[in-house]
């Protein structure tokens, strides 16, 4: 009969590619307890040791706290209570990813914002920064928007999987934050800021909808539905679209003019 492979601490650290500082912490929290020899005492760790190691790296990696692992993970062997605490966890990364994903999308339009002036009034742009909540697009799937087959069949060839249609949102969220900054500073839509806004603004439509007939009705619906929109995103809307709206105008208006 084998005898069990035996690992001393450094060996697990090596194999595992964590360190021996870290193996011994989690000896100390009792989440992979060292077994010792009754002889020289020192500490050694077996093969299944290891893969409960490379087990507890693999959540840890993925998000989980320790506490979590060592409560609920390490021990779950049925593949069904496995899958519904990875999807969970899932979940919780996505919303981190929206909420810094908002937080990125505040940045760039204040700095958007900045570069198109040097007299800009900071405090309200903080202001309003501080006053948004993270709202996520997953907010958006609860709403009925009853595009008719057609519409829908044109918008899923436009946007062929979730990760264009969260890159679209994004999108729209930057440039309506910027519209919001540029409001709260008082900035003339009919202004060289105005015309560069709405020249993204122009930008962002034609990317949108392809001067596509179908599309431009989808995204016509979609603002019909705009009162269950999530809070957040109505109310952004509301405060900044009559900027959005006239520096479009100035931009389409003007455009074919040389520009200082």
């Amino acid at each position: 009969m084998n005898k069990e492979k035996l690992y001393s601490i450094g060996e697990l650290a090596k194999l595992s590619g964590t360190t021996i500082r870290t193996i011994q912490y989690y000896d100390k929290i009792h989440l992979l307890v060292a077994k010792r020899d009754k002889n020289s005492k020192l500490r050694y760790y077996t093969q299944s040791d290891l893969l409960t190691l490379q087990q507890i790296l693999f959540y840890k990696k993925i998000g989980f706290t320790l506490k979590d692992i060592k409560r609920h993970l390490v021990n779950v062997n049925h593949v069904d209570e496995m899958k519904h605490l990875l999807k969970q966890q899932s979940d919780i990364l996505f919303q981190k990813e929206m909420e810094i994903k908002t937080n990125i999308a505040i940045i760039e339009a204040m700095i958007s914002t900045i570069e198109t002036s040097s007299n800009i009034d900071l405090e309200p742009m903080i202001e309003m920064a501080l006053g948004i909540n993270k709202q996520t697009i997953l907010d958006y799937t609860t709403i009925d928007f009853n595009f008719d087959q057609k519409q829908m069949a044109r918008f899923e060839e436009k946007f062929t999987d979730f990760n264009e249609v969260v890159d679209f949102y994004w999108q729209w969220k930057k440039l309506t934050l910027e519209a919001v900054f540029h409001k709260v500073n008082h900035t003339a839509a009919k202004s060289e800021r105005g015309y560069q806004f709405g020249k993204k603004w122009e930008l962002f439509v034609n990317y949108a909808t392809d001067h596509d007939p179908e599309l431009m009705a989808v995204y016509e619906k979609g603002l019909e539905h705009s009162g269950e929109w999530p809070e957040e995103d109505l109310f952004l809307h509301q405060f900044c679209d009559d900027f959005i709206q006239e520096a479009h105008r100035y931009y389409m208006e003007n455009r074919g003019e040389t520009r200082c």
